[in-house]
Order: structure tokens, then C-alpha cells, then sequence
């Protein structure tokens, strides 16, 4: 696995919770590993974003076109009045 160096600047109030969360959580021995578990944590909740997104439109995928209906403007507008 390639690595890469990063340098960022993080004003008092970030630098001072890296350093409680590197100093109190045992999961986290550096800055390094919480940046990278930052990260890898991002790019789960991409991962289960895209797969919910799948799973709500497989179904409709599935359907086709016939299970579509057209609609206005004016009835979006107004169904989303009732609300």
C-alpha cells in the first residue's frame, strides 16, 4: 500500500480535541492513526450512503418506467402543501 504524507494546520480548538481524543482513547496511539480512522470512518458512511440509495432505488429499477406516473408542478407543489 502506497503512502502519502499529509501536513495540515489546525487552529487551538481542533488541535486541542486531536490531543484529548489522542491522549484519552486507547484506540489511538498518534494523530496519525485518528486522521486515518477519521477517513476510513468517511468513507464507510460513503459506502452506506450509496447502498441505501441503491436498496430504495432497486425496487423502481426493477418496476421499469410503467411504474412511474407523470405529474405537475402545480400537484408537487400542492401534495408537498399538505404536508
Amino acid at each position: 500500500m502506497e503512502r502519502r504524507r499529509l501536513n495540515i494546520v489546525l487552529d487551538d480548538d481542533l488541535a486541542k480535541h486531536l490531543d484529548r481524543r489522542v491522549r484519552s482513547d486507547e484506540a489511538f496511539g498518534s494523530a496519525d492513526e485518528y486522521v486515518g480512522a477519521l477517513i476510513r470512518r468517511d468513507m464507510e458512511d460513503d459506502a452506506d450512503a450509496a447502498r441505501y440509495i441503491d436498496d430504495l432505488l432497486s425496487d423502481t429499477l426493477v418496476d421499469g418506467e410503467q411504474a412511474f406516473r407523470s405529474v405537475t408542478a402545480v400537484e408537487v407543489l400542492r401534495r408537498n402543501s399538505k404536508s
